[in-house]
């Protein structure tokens, strides 16, 4: 079975393909992305327009699972209303689903639980009511690849990625990966508001193993979310970073005046058909912080 990744470089994309190479061998993967990718086969393409050689088109006839990881992800939240990229999300999509698939047979799309409306406790059955355009463009997408498959007779998957840390989430100015920077530097760490705040994680590794696993289900269970079911608070979260340190770390409180919103989810489908158990958290931030620490 020969599959097609797109994002291929990324933070998610890149744990993916390496993972995909071992569980069916880098002749099976192909990387679709803007550079070369050693490990597998690739076709990497401009913009705008994808411009492919015939090669490329050999290799895009072959793909018989397309898993559509690709898109700009914001970085903070002053990015998630960033007009330009996300649009490119909706382009992007687009130009990707004219490509000529001859054999394509699965389309797995990596979205976002940023499309859901606030809740108390987020389901699969959450309405979806996005508060920025990364969410309404993620949104947008399910919505396009949803009905292509269905005009092309094609299986569907949609899978709504939540809060991933681990190795690799450096690019990311999260609180996870920017505490980590300055607890190995020795800063002091800022906490805005009390850290009450919560957030539900989920680590790298089980993200990547429940996309690999949708590849052979066969019913249809609809949108899964790839969520944590162990919910944290930022403040304990800070505290369990500070013990994995061994450091004295100076905790520098600010003042946080914008409305606070928690994030706790139900797993239950996700345990049910992808993911039968998560790796634990403090087995999960031990190994980002040790990865962060040999970045220094």
């Amino acid at each position: 079975m020969k599959l097609l990744i797109t994002g291929a470089s990324g933070f998610i994309g890149s744990h993916l393909v390496s993972a995909a190479c071992a569980a069916w061998g880098a002749d099976n993967v192909i990387a679709f992305s803007s550079r070369s990718m050693d490990s597998c086969l690739s076709i990497v393409y401009e913009r705008p327009g994808f411009n492919l050689s015939n090669h490329d088109y050999d290799l895009l006839s072959t793909a018989e699972v397309l898993i559509h990881v690709g898109a700009f992800t914001p970085k903070n939240g002053s990015q998630a209303n960033a007009v330009g990229h996300c649009n490119a999300n909706i382009d992007f999509t687009n130009n990707l689903l004219a490509l000529p698939f001859l054999n394509l047979k699965k389309i797995i799309y990596i979205s976002t639980v940023d499309v859901y409306a606030s809740a108390e406790i987020i389901t699969e059955n959450t309405p979806t009511l996005p508060t920025t355009l990364y969410g309404w463009s993620k949104l947008y997408c399910e919505q396009m690849v949803s009905a292509f498959s269905a005009q092309h007779q094609l299986t569907c998957q949609i899978l709504r990625v939540g809060h991933v840390y681990g190795p690799g989430e450096e690019h990311y100015e999260k609180f996870l990966p920017e505490a980590i920077k300055r607890i190995v530097a020795g800063e002091a760490v800022e906490l805005w508001g009390d850290g009450s705040e919560v957030r539900s994680l989920i680590y790298i590794d089980d993200v990547v193993a429940a996309i690999l696993r949708a590849i052979p289900l066969c019913v249809d269970p609809g949108p899964i979310n790839i969520v944590g079911g162990a919910p944290i608070s930022i403040r304990t979260l800070l505290d369990d970073l500070i013990s994995i340190s061994g450091k004295p770390v100076p905790i520098i409180l600010k003042k946080f005046n914008s409305p606070s919103r928690n994030y706790i989810f139900d797993n239950s489908k996700l345990r049910q058909h992808l993911l039968a158990t998560e790796t634990e958290l403090s087995i999960g931030l031990k190994a980002e912080y040790a990865y962060m620490a040999q970045l220094t």
